[in-house]
Formats: structure tokens, sequence, C-alpha cells
């Protein structure tokens, strides 16, 4: 903290005023409606008397952006007779809060500084505030009316139906200890086997917050428009329009992203939600309200690969939270911009379907350089490529993206359908409990689920299945 190298308070004052008066006018124009006719003066009488000092400056402090440089340009503004360590006291300011805290903490440390009392105990010219109107001053909104507004902590509670102390409890921002009662804790732990070796950590949210982020998914990121290049997740998008993008290509390029949820740690939410013009304050709790940090049994943490340890011993997304797919799209946005310039650049078709990334074009050349520059990209944006899963595949080999093959158009694979009809034929002859070697809670919902798959990608045999499903007894 303290001042910049090399300069001293007087020095600064210029500086510093362009850019407060510049934010100070946008905000003085929505303020004037509340002034009195009579009184187009925003500032009235200077005065002297400490405990009115001290409240007239935490008023002015109150409605700044909280930065030295803003911080100081207030009280170069506010203060007639600043004293030269005027620095030292927002120095100290911003050390004791690193965000703005509530008014009646920051009215205390003003008036219980130690600087603030010498002022006015050592100096034979004491220093004098201008008092500013602040009596009808409404707090700033979102700019977007289709978002909620939520200016305060209690705006966020109240929006989301919980009280003050449910909403600390919950977002848990203070709280490392892992060593919590289950009762304590706000997710279910498990892990699933990956079809290619190695397990993946599943997070479900208990009941309470899961209800908040399926409220903060409907009521405020679904809003959020993301970039036209991802297909997952997303209302009249899936796996058939992302593979639409690559039918009948001579050459198709497929890749797969490390453990993509996990990749995606507290920072880049937190830059989501202060992008969508809400406080400090409000994104830090939204942020940590969407994230979580593990802190289940050791024995499932042990499970886990070192990259996996790593990555949810510090918040990120849970696989299994309502809002982890809307937030991760809005994370990529970058990432999808700088791969569809690349394809662009490269007379390449681009689309990304969760943690699936797909190029396509018709030219030909050598394109092992393809693999690298996207990896690197992935990197720069916090992702990692799974070089294992990475395929370049020729027009005369089959061209398959996520389930779906576009060799010529899309159609369901051939032995994905095979399967699944010898599955429904055996249940027919041998009975459902037989078949369910997946241990499926609802096996006919998830058969039904299939087959459905099948009739958009194909609608014959889409009904040649339906046909047989309609013969199986579940009872």
């Amino acid at each position: 903290m303290g001042l910049p190298q090399g300069g001293s308070l007087q020095s600064l004052r210029c500086k510093y005023l362009v850019a407060f008066h510049a934010k100070l006018y946008v905000r003085i124009k929505s303020w004037v409606p509340f002034f009195d006719s009579g009184n187009q003066n925003l500032y009235q009488v200077s005065k002297n008397n400490q405990s009115y000092f001290c409240k007239q400056l935490a008023d002015w402090l109150s409605v700044t952006e909280w930065h030295f440089t803003t911080l100081i340009a207030v009280c170069i503004e506010s203060i007639n007779e600043l004293p030269d360590n005027a620095d030292q006291f927002i120095s100290g300011l911003l050390l004791s809060f690193q965000d703005r805290p509530p008014y009646p903490l920051l009215l205390r440390y003003v008036r219980e500084s130690v600087i603030i009392q010498k002022w006015f105990s050592d100096n034979v010219i004491v220093p004098s505030v201008k008092s500013f109107n602040l009596g009808t001053l409404e707090t700033s909104s979102t700019v977007n009316p289709d978002f909620p507004e939520l200016d305060s902590l209690i705006d966020l509670a109240y929006w989301l139906g919980i009280s003050y102390t449910q909403l600390e409890w919950l977002a848990d921002v203070k709280r490392n200890d892992i060593h919590q009662a289950d009762r304590h804790k706000h997710y279910h732990y498990s892990v699933v086997e990956k079809r290619r070796g190695g397990m993946r950590l599943i997070e479900s949210p208990k009941a309470l917050l899961k209800r908040i982020q399926r409220q903060l998914y409907s009521g405020l990121l679904i809003k959020v428009p993301v970039h036209s290049a991802a297909h997952g997740f997303r209302a009249n998008r899936g796996c058939l329009t992302h593979a639409q993008n690559h039918n009948n290509k001579e050459y198709l390029f497929t890749f797969d992203l490390v453990n993509c949820f996990q990749s995606i740690d507290y920072y880049p939410v937190y830059r989501i939600f202060r992008g969508l013009d809400y406080s400090k304050e409000v994104a830090r709790y939204l942020s940590c309200l969407c994230t979580n940090r593990y802190n289940g049994p050791r024995s499932l943490f042990a499970m886990l690969d070192q990259g996996q340890r790593n990555r949810v011993k510090r918040r990120h997304l849970a696989q299994g939270a309502p809002t982890s797919p809307v937030l991760s799209n809005l994370v990529m946005r970058v990432l999808d911009k700088r791969l569809s310039g690349l394809a662009k650049s490269l007379d390449l078709h681009y689309s990304r379907y969760a943690d699936d990334l797909a190029f396509s074009g018709d030219t030909h050349r050598d394109w092992r350089f393809l693999e690298p520059l996207v990896g690197s990209i992935c990197l720069e944006e916090g992702f990692e490529l799974n070089y294992r899963k990475s395929r370049t595949i020729r027009s005369h080999q089959r061209q398959k993206i996520t389930g779906v093959v576009v060799n010529e158009g899309p159609n369901i694979d051939r032995r994905y359908y095979d399967r699944l009809k010898a599955i429904l034929t055996n249940c027919i002859r041998h009975g459902v409990e037989a078949q369910n070697v997946e241990n499926h809670r609802d096996f006919r919902a998830y058969l039904l689920g299939r087959i459905t798959f099948v009739e958009t990608l194909n609608k014959n045999k889409g009904l040649k299945l339906l046909g047989l499903y309609r013969q199986i007894d579940f009872r």
C-alpha cells in the first residue's frame, strides 16, 4: 500500500482528480433529481468538528470504488487542509478491509483511526470536510434489467429466499476446515469409474444448496449469452447440432479436455459475476455458492489421480451442481472465441460440446501442427488437452462425434444401434434384471432415453427399437 514510488501527495492531486471527477460526474447525474430544487450546490458548508468530520468522510468513502486511487482522490476532493499522511490512512483502511465493508464498520474505523485523531490533536490548522447530500442516494443497480438487482448481501439472501445467516453458511466463504462434521457439509461425494480407466469425482449438492443453485441457473445464469460455438447445456442445442457443423468433411479433428469442470476454479467464476456488474462482495458470495472445495472422505480422495487431487483441493466447479454446466460455457467464451478465430484463419469449422472440441474442413495439407497449436491455446486459458483422445479422421474412415456419425449427414453409429437392439431383445427373452448390468436406478427410463436418441438421428431405426421396447415386460 502507500503512495506509488516517486511521488508525493501534492503531486498526485491533479492526476487522481481527473479519474475521480470522470467517475463522480456519472454518479452526480443520477443524484441530481434527489436534491432540493432550491439547492443546486452539491457541496454544503465545511465543518471541522471531529465527529462530524468522521461521519461525512465515511459517507464519501462508502460510495466510492474500493481502490487506492479513487479513495485517495475522495480525500483530496472532500477534505480541506488535507494532511500529508492521508495516504497512510487509506493504506491502513485497505489493509483492514479487502472489500468495501458495511457502513457501520466503515464509520467505526474512521472514528477510531489514530491517524485522524492526530489530525485534530496535533495540527494547528485542523482539516475540514465538505458535506455531501447523501440522504436520498439510491444504490446502483445492475445494467441489464433482466438480471435480478442484487446490490447487497441482504438483497441476495432475500432473492434466494433464505436468511442472511443461511447465506453465510451455504456460501462457506471463510471456512477452510476439511474436517467439519458431515451434517455441516453441503455436498455428497462419490466416484465412478471412467470407461478408459481412472475415477471421476461426483459432487452432488444437498437439497437446500441444490435449490439455491437451480434458482441461480434459471433466474440469472441462463440469461447470460454464451459463444455460438458452444452446443452443450443449451436450449435447442445438443450433440446433434454439434455434429451437423461437421457433415461430409474431408478432415475431422476431435480433441478432449482433461477434467473440464475441475479445471475452472473460483477466480474465472468470480469474473463472470463481476462482469454482470455485481459488486465485489455480492460476486464473491455468488461465486462461493457455485463452487466447492473438496472436504469429503479421505478414502475417496485417495482414489483420485494426482491432477484431480490438486484441482479439487481448491474451489472449483463441482460435477453434479446445476450451475456448473452453464458456468463452464460462460467461462469458456474466451477459449471458444480464440479457437473459432483459429478455425476461420485455417478455413475450418469449429464447435464445442461440453469438453469435446471438434474442427473440420476440406483443405488438404499437413495438419500435424493443429494439435499442439490447439493445446497451447487451451493451456493459456487454463485447460489441458487429453492427448490420448485426440483424433484426426479422414472421410474414408468412420467420422464420429459425440455418438453421431457425420460422414454423409448425421446418423447413428451402427455398433451403438446393434448393442441397444441386442439389449432390448435379451430383455424380451430373459427378463429386464439380467440386462441391467450397470445397475441403473430406472432402467426403463434409461432404455427409453437411448431409443429417443437413436430416433432423433434415424427415425426408422428408432421406430424399430421402440417396437422391441414395447414388448418388454417390466413387471
